[in-house]
């Protein structure tokens, strides 16, 4: 019962924290920079995983088996997988706009404009779904000892090794150490600003 209370109250304030995200980029003058879409989308993908994944999730969790069918399993996981990778991928265009901002200030913000901005967030989506929607789920009959209980459905993701490092790797470690090398290149393009007086700034003083 008090894993039930606390993913009602996790979804609760996850759908109700993004909502006011969204609210707020498209109503507040200050936040209709075109890059704010990227928070859009970003809440968007969290706002899905808690109306979509998290209630199943907890659902199997507390029955001890799938009772949803073959079919949305593999939907279910497949959206797991989707919006998960999604997110990290979100993070990951973020800092790229961010630091392209900082080293090409004048020329990328000029192009930086809603239509560039919706194209890279659709990249994004359709990366995530490259990594999301191969046709490697799989839902499994437990039987029971004897014959005596009936079969219980599992609904598991195909644990193949090639496809676990190749998702791993897509989804998580590379899009972990871009972010890592892009920040840390704007750390030091920060940090050598610093010591060049105002007066001998450029706009592209960081190329």
């Amino acid at each position: 019962m008090t894993l039930v209370c606390l993913a009602g109250l996790l979804m609760l304030f996850t759908v109700f924290g993004n909502v006011l995200v969204i609210i707020a980029v498209f109503t507040s003058r200050a936040l209709k920079a075109p890059q704010n879409l990227f928070l859009v989308s970003l809440a968007s993908a969290d706002i899905l995983v808690a109306t979509l994944v998290i209630p199943f999730s907890l659902a199997n969790e507390v029955m001890g088996y799938w009772y949803f069918g073959k079919a949305w399993c593999e939907t279910y996981l497949a959206l797991d997988v989707l919006f998960c990778t999604s997110s990290i991928v979100h993070l990951c265009a973020i800092s790229l706009d961010r630091y392209w901002s900082i080293t090409q200030a004048i020329e990328y913000n000029l192009k930086r404009t809603p239509r560039r901005i919706k194209a890279i967030i659709v990249t994004v989506w359709v990366i995530s779904a490259v990594i999301s929607f191969p046709p490697l789920i799989s839902i499994e009959k437990k039987g029971g000892s004897g014959g005596q209980q009936p079969a219980e459905p599992r609904c598991e993701i195909n644990d193949q090794k090639w496809y676990v490092i190749s998702s791993c790797i897509g989804s998580f470690f590379a899009p972990c150490l871009i972010m890592i090398l892009v920040y840390v290149r704007i750390y030091q393009i920060a940090k050598r600003r610093t010591r060049v007086p105002p007066s001998r700034r450029g706009p592209d003083a960081a190329a």
